[in-house]
This record gives C-alpha cells, structure tokens and sequence, in this order.
C-alpha cells in the first residue's frame, strides 16, 4: 500500500461549492458549506443553494476537509459556468457569510 494515500477524496460533480467557513470549539469543529446540490439529473444542480453543517472530533479532519471545500469555491468562482449558480444565489451567499461571521467571533 502506497504511504501517498488521499485521506479526502470528494466528488466534483456532486454541488457546486458557493461559501465556506469553519468555526472551533473547545469540544468540535464545525464547517459550514453553501451547495447548490446535484439533482440527480444529467449533471444539473439545484439553482437555489443549501447551507449545511459538519461537525468534526478531529479537528485535523475539520481543517483538511474545509481547505477542500475552499479550493473548489475558488475553482467554481472562477470558471464562467458557475457564474449563473453564484449570481442567483448573491443574497444567501451574503447571509451565509454574515451568520458564519457572527459565530467566529
């Protein structure tokens, strides 16, 4: 077995990844994601985009897992075919990002 093993492999077709942010607690790590999800459908995804929540005991796990998630937002932000899931999800991306805000503080 190789000592080179992934330890995160995530499928790129699965939601097209809006936002990020991550928050640490003394017991867990959170890492909030805004997705427009896949529909199942032919490579189609929902246009309005859902917030979820992933809690972590590692919070290793928690800081590889939303560096991922981060570089797909920056490869989504910059590839012209997103640009319709990211202008009509403008207002929740800009709550997602004052909620996840106020609990980093």
């Amino acid at each position: 077995m190789s000592k080179n093993m992934p330890i995160l492999t995530l499928n790129m077709n699965d939601k097209i990844y809006l936002a990020v942010s991550k928050n640490f607690s003394d017991t867990f790590a959170y890492v909030y994601t805004l997705a427009c999800d896949n529909d199942g459908r032919n490579n189609t995804y929902n246009l309005v985009a859902t917030p979820q929540i992933h809690a972590f005991n590692d919070k290793s796990a928690a800081h590889v897992y939303h560096d991922t998630i981060e570089q797909l937002v920056v490869i989504h932000e910059n590839d012209e075919h997103y640009t319709p899931f990211f202008n009509a999800n403008k207002g929740l991306i800009e709550q997602f990002k004052r909620q996840t805000d106020e609990y980093n503080r």
